[in-house]
C-alpha cells in the first residue's frame, strides 16, 4: 500500500483515483467473506495507524511531495493507501483460501472408500 502511494506522489496521480475504487473493492470483497475473516481483515487496516507508522509514512510522503512538487509537499492520501491495502490483502486471501477449504472437503466427502 505504502509503494502505491509512493507511486501516486511519483506520478501525480490524485488520491482519489486510487482510494476511493480500492475501497470500493474492500466493501464488496466484505460481502463475500466470513464474519472472522472480515474482523481480522478490517482491522488490519489499523496496522497504519502505529505511533511509529504514521509517523514514518507521512515524514516520506511529505519529503518526496516536497522534492518532487518544488517545494510544495503533497504527500496526502499516502497513509489512506497504506491503510487499504491490507484490508483487500486479506478478504482476498481469506475468500481464496475459504474456496479452497471447500474444494478439499468436498473430495475428501467424494472419495470413494474402497480405492
Amino acid at each position: 500500500g505504502t509503494c502505491v502511494g509512493v507511486l501516486k506522489i511519483l506520478w501525480g496521480l490524485s488520491m482519489w483515483k486510487i482510494v476511493l475504487p480500492m475501497y470500493a473493492i474492500a466493501v464488496a470483497l466484505t460481502s463475500f467473506s466470513s464474519e472472522g475473516i472480515t474482523c481480522v481483515a478490517w482491522d488490519a487496516g489499523g496496522v497504519t495507524t502505529g505511533s511509529v507508522t504514521v509517523p514514518l509514512i507521512l515524514a516520506l510522503g511529505l519529503g518526496l511531495g516536497k522534492e518532487l512538487n518544488g517545494g510544495k509537499a503533497d504527500g496526502f492520501g499516502l497513509l489512506g493507501c497504506a491503510s487499504v491495502f491490507p484490508i483487500t490483502t486479506v478478504l482476498a486471501a481469506g475468500i481464496l483460501l475459504g474456496r479452497t477449504r471447500d474444494r478439499r472437503k468436498a473430495l475428501v466427502l467424494h472419495e470413494d472408500p474402497l480405492g
